[in-house]
């Protein structure tokens, strides 16, 4: 995986469709959310400005299923500007990229469409292990 191909995924480690609703579960707090498919290509382009990542959205049901990597070296949500947190924890660089070159192939963009559940379940192995090193 290239170097900084890691900075926007979709789908969001904390996204989960259950018995038809979406739900998100960041910090191990459940609460419904109404989707909103944004075009990952336009993210970084011209036609949008640095503003729109660093913008909340208006509502607090409002989910993008995108996870951004902010200059903190943690993973935010796109959507409410929140610390995606498993385990209770913020989720690094480090771990994101691992957990991406677990699932997606070399080649794979960072907008690619990935399983967030995957995602959700190496990120919360990598913290249970306590360490860098991929237990898998």
């Amino acid at each position: 995986m290239n170097e900084g191909t890691e900075f926007l995924v979709k789908e969001c480690p904390c996204f989960r469709v259950f018995e038809g609703e979406n739900l998100c579960i960041n910090d191990n707090y459940l609460r419904k959310i109404v989707t909103i498919d944004v075009d990952t290509d336009l993210i970084g382009s011209e036609h949008i400005s640095e503003d729109f990542i660093s913008t909340k959205a208006n509502g607090d049901d409002l989910c993008f299923c995108l996870a951004y990597l902010g200059e903190d070296e943690i993973y935010h949500c796109m959507s409410q500007q929140e610390n995606i947190r498993i385990r209770g924890q913020e989720v690094t660089k480090g771990e994101m990229q691992q957990a991406l070159e677990i699932l997606a192939p070399e080649n794979a963009r960072f907008s690619s469409i990935l399983c967030g559940e995957c995602l959700y379940s190496i990120i919360a192995a990598l913290k249970e292990e306590g360490n860098a090193s991929c237990p898998i």
